[in-house]
């Protein structure tokens, strides 16, 4: 597997956004209730690129398999060193450890930010069970539930918070 960093063809971006909105339309680890754009798409790459923050493609075989990024974790100033990430693998690909060496990858990258020193896994659903487990393989710390945080699919869904200091 090979990563590469914030600087992608147009093709690997067409093929990451279909990952993303496979996890839209299918699954409740993203909250977002309607599929990205193109255009919407690229905004995002391109905010995560201004803030000077990791944006990562996981590549095999010239094929994406998964993506991951890191954003703001909120807005409010004194929220400045903590960073929520986003990981997301091509449902092809998934239960084969990929999602454990992407944020493995992701950390390592992390790690090299200095003002990176929290980061903070919001994950949709108790039932996303191979999402705790790769975050916890990778020394995240469960902090908490919040209980139906979330409405997709006219169904609340609670988001599990899980906590790494870098």
């Amino acid at each position: 597997m090979k990563v590469k960093k914030n600087n992608f063809t147009e093709n690997e971006i067409s093929k990451a956004l279909k990952i993303y909105n496979y996890f839209i339309e299918n699954s409740f680890s993203n909250f977002e209730e309607k599929k990205l754009s193109k255009s919407k798409f690229n905004l995002l790459f391109n905010q995560v690129k201004k803030n000077k923050l990791p944006f990562i493609l996981a590549i095999e075989a010239n094929e994406v398999i998964g993506l991951a990024f890191v954003n703001k974790f909120r807005n409010k100033s004194g929220y400045r060193f903590s960073y929520e990430h986003s990981i997301y693998v091509n449902p092809d690909y998934i239960n084969n450890g990929y999602g454990n060496k992407i944020l493995k990858e992701l950390v390592k990258i992390c790690k090299k930010i200095t003002k990176i020193k929290n980061l903070i896994a919001v994950i949709g659903g108790k039932n996303n069970f191979a999402s705790i487990k790769i975050h916890k393989n990778n020394g995240f710390q469960y902090i908490g539930t919040i209980k139906k945080a979330g409405f997709k699919k006219n169904k609340w869904v609670d988001s599990i918070y899980m906590q790494k200091r870098l």
